[in-house]
């Protein structure tokens, strides 16, 4: 499922798209917590792995129908626990920012594919799981 490409300084890229809800946690004046849809609909999201040593970085990104930017964040591992909250839900909390997100994916099959690509270098380096 990975694809592979070549920056210009040589270095290989690995991405992988999937399509999902993206939602975000918000907090209201009162001190609640809720999860905000971030996305109309279903948009694509591109899961890019642009380092892999001494620690995976995978670049998280996600457009909108009028291709505005809805989602740009790092996802670090280790470091990142990637939870997930359903079949269909992943979630994580990103450590620089405090912001936690969530795509709901179509299926229980890309939900899984989700997971895996953001451990699968890592299972590869030997380092450790980092699923909640």
């Amino acid at each position: 499922p990975w694809q592979s490409s070549r920056r210009r300084d040589g270095h290989l890229l690995s991405s992988f798209r999937l399509w999902a809800e993206v939602f975000h946690v918000s907090a209201s004046g009162a001190g609640t917590v809720k999860w905000q849809q971030v996305s109309e609909d279903l948009v694509p999201v591109n899961i890019t792995c642009i380092q892999d040593s001494p620690e995976c970085i995978f670049h998280i990104t996600a457009y909108n129908s009028q291709v505005d930017k809805i989602l740009d964040v790092r996802l670090v591992q280790p470091g990142t626990r990637i939870g997930q909250a359903s079949e269909c839900f992943v979630y994580w909390k990103d450590p620089m920012t405090n912001d936690t997100w969530g795509l709901n994916f179509t299926s229980p099959i890309d939900a899984k594919q989700f997971r895996e690509c953001c451990v699968s270098i890592l299972l590869r380096s030997g380092k450790a799981n980092i699923f909640a």
